[in-house]
């Protein structure tokens, strides 16, 4: 029957001042544990991170949105002001910009 291990990694092993006091099996244990240790830390990182960087684009939006119906709303009132539009139509669409803004006003109090 072949040996398990070739001669040259045993006499590389019971060779060597510092690694001949340990046992190599025990050592490879050892080493696997913690590499499955870092890599498991890591992907919980990263997605940690890829939940934040969601979290924060998605706040970014709601700014956006909130920014620009706050604008259409004062275009709005200076088309109102200037008669282009009718007060039936003036008041709907208020109504409407106002029901998005409170919408997207709810959603950014998740956020602080």
């Amino acid at each position: 029957m072949p040996p398990f291990h070739p001669d040259w990694l045993v006499n590389f092993w019971l060779g060597t001042p510092f690694l001949n006091m340990f046992d190599p099996h025990a050592v490879l244990i050892f080493l696997i544990v913690v590499t499955v240790m870092i890599v498991f830390i890591q992907r919980k990182n990263h997605t940690y991170k890829q939940e934040f960087a969601a979290d924060e684009n998605q706040f970014q939006l709601l700014l956006k949105k909130k920014s620009v119906i706050e604008d259409q709303m004062a275009l709005l009132d200076k088309q109102k002001m200037q008669g282009e539009i009718g007060e039936d139509q003036y008041i709907d669409r208020k109504n409407e910009y106002e029901l998005h803004l409170n919408n997207v006003k709810s959603e950014l109090i998740r956020f602080t």
